[in-house]
């Protein structure tokens, strides 16, 4: 609120005017209205719903196999972000469902961009007792190069969920615009933890923009740990993106 809107709102009532309060309150409201819009200018709100056969976090399943659907909502302005995701997931802590909260920034570094984010996640429906909150560092860089395009991607954590300590999971990969339609992209990544629980994580598949706004995509998804458990097996994964 302005001060000369304050001061004509003090004037008026010492002069026990209601009549004339009319036009001061009027410019209230807009003074109000003014300040609001003004913080709200510059922000893009958008959003994205997922629904898949299956799964897939730094390389393996996140649902023991099931489908899995995700929605995210994001505001940006300028190079700044905040996003608010769910989506249902299987933990070894009993979890059904995770919720997050990213704060981030994306920036264009000549031909290529920088996308680098913290974020709050909780497995949802754990265990009593068990750690199921913790913070994942994420930076992806990309850089296309005409048709082809490389991705470098980094997860970090000091602690994760459960009893994994400090994670770290990094991912190179290449993806190949065969058309306006059609692309074809491949990746590979380690993940280290603490306990040792080491991995290395593959991935190919074909992306096909169905519009403008939905792509349909299918992966094959495997890692060198069978031994480990089922979400570590290999798998195909068709996947369903809308954004809006």
């Amino acid at each position: 609120m302005r001060l000369s809107a304050t001061l004509s709102v003090i004037a008026l009532l010492s002069l026990q005017a209601p009549g004339a309060m009319a036009a001061p309150t009027n410019g209230l409201i807009a003074d109000w209205s003014d300040d609001w819009n003004a913080a709200i200018s510059g922000w893009k709100m958008s959003g994205q719903l997922t629904a898949a056969t299956d799964s897939t976090s730094k390389g393996i399943s996140e649902t023991q196999g099931n489908g899995q659907v995700a929605v995210a909502l994001t505001a940006t302005r300028n190079w700044f972000y905040v996003s608010a995701r769910y989506k249902n997931y299987k933990g070894s802590d009993g979890s059904d469902y995770q919720s997050g909260l990213a704060v981030g920034g994306k920036w264009v570094l000549g031909k290529a961009t920088l996308n680098s984010q913290l974020i709050h996640k909780v497995n949802m429906g754990a265990r009593a007792g068990v750690d199921n909150h913790f913070v994942e560092w994420q930076t992806e860089l990309t850089r296309p190069f005409g048709r082809n395009t490389f991705k470098a991607l980094t997860i970090w954590t000091p602690d994760s969920s459960g009893a994994t300590k400090e994670a770290l999971y990094y991912e190179v990969g290449l993806s190949r615009k065969v058309s306006e339609a059609l692309t074809l992209s491949a990746g590979a990544g380690e993940r280290r933890v603490d306990p040792k629980r080491n991995y290395t994580a593959w991935n190919a598949g074909a992306s096909v923009n169905l519009n403008a706004r939905t792509t349909l995509d299918l992966r094959y998804y495997n890692t060198n740990r069978h031994e480990y458990s089922k979400v570590h097996g290999d798998r195909f994964v068709l996947a369903l993106q809308r954004k809006f």
